[in-house]
């Protein structure tokens, strides 16, 4: 009878331990996540983030951003600190047609397709060729850490067109699906205004003058912006200055009411534009407006070597990114 009871034990015992170890091995047995799919980024997605998050994941949240912008905005993708904003800008075909007989200004809605876009300050994304799509704009997404604000200067390229670049424009963690260029039109670049402003400047005091690196802003009402119809937006009696002070350059040259630099305009006109000529390379630039009970930003430009290498002209700051003031007066009024 002992000895059947020891079996018995022996048996249940063995039964125990078989299931524990069956047990144990079921604790233990890794689970395989499924994998995240493999996702190639648009060209017009900008990781500028040292966070690694799956492309899937940063895909996803653009996606959902269509319809619920939180989706990207919410300062967490995939648990990291990241923010997705989305940017948009209108190329806007600038000038006067100075082939039509009498001369005609450029449809204020004109605009520029298939304009190379990328930014001055990641030099990598002149790569990505990124286009104005047949509307004339254009549109970014940039992947970028929640609460650091990055710079941004647009350049846009044409073939045969005037290269680009504007001021520089801070990239928070907010949309901004409003920026604009003055694209000048090139016929009107090359045999209207450029002939025009070297004939004014040899014939005032530089007699070896020959135009490069022009500064452009408009000082504006409140309202101004390449996106209203309200015109002329210019906040007329305004002056200008820019820093750093220097003989090295010329200006400011204020734009008379037909939108040509004139010497003799003393302020700004309804027009708004101000120009300075032939501005120093390697330098940051910031100018202003001023004006009796008006409230005017600053504007800031960084003019490289690099930009020569790329051709680059023109420097604009074109509403509503230019020194749009308080001043909320309608079209033409003081």
């Amino acid at each position: 009878m002992k000895k059947k009871m020891s079996i018995l034990f022996a048996g249940a015992f063995f039964a125990c331990f078989l299931l524990a170890c069956s047990d144990n091995n079921n604790n233990n047995e890794v689970v395989n996540e499924p994998a995240v799919p493999d996702v190639e980024l648009a060209d017009n997605v900008l990781v500028l983030t040292d966070q690694e998050i799956p492309n899937f994941y940063i895909q996803e949240a653009i996606d959902a951003g269509e319809e619920d912008p939180a989706a990207r905005l919410s300062g967490d993708i995939n648990g990291e600190p990241v923010t997705i904003v989305k940017l948009m800008g209108k190329t806007n075909h600038f000038g006067i047609d100075i082939r039509q007989s009498p001369p005609k200004y450029i449809d204020y809605h004109a605009t520029v397709p298939e304009t190379r876009v990328w930014v001055a300050e990641y030099p990598e994304t002149r790569d990505l060729n990124l286009q104005t799509d047949a509307t004339g704009w254009w549109t970014m997404y940039v992947v970028k850490d929640t609460g650091v604000d990055l710079e941004f200067s647009f350049i846009y390229e044409k073939i045969d067109w005037i290269t680009t670049k504007t001021n520089i424009n801070t990239i928070n963690d907010e949309d901004n699906i409003d920026f604009a260029i003055q694209f000048i039109d090139p016929f009107f670049y090359e045999f209207g205004m450029l002939p025009l402003v070297e004939g004014m400047m040899r014939e005032n005091g530089y007699p070896n003058f020959f135009f490069k690196n022009a500064m452009v802003v408009t000082v504006g009402k409140s309202w101004g912006s390449m996106h209203d119809d309200r015109l002329p937006h210019g906040d007329p009696g305004a002056t200008v200055s820019a820093k750093p002070v220097s003989d090295d350059y010329i200006g400011p040259i204020y734009f008379n009411k037909d939108v040509i630099p004139d010497l003799s305009q003393k302020d700004v006109s309804v027009d708004g534009g101000v120009v300075w000529l032939n501005m120093p390379v390697n330098t940051i630039y910031e100018a202003t407006a001023h004006k009796p009970g008006v409230n005017y930003p600053t504007v800031r430009f960084n003019i490289t070597e690099a930009d020569v290498g790329y051709g680059v002209d023109l420097y604009i700051a074109s509403p509503p990114d230019s020194l749009e003031g308080d001043n909320d007066s309608p079209p033409g009024e003081f």
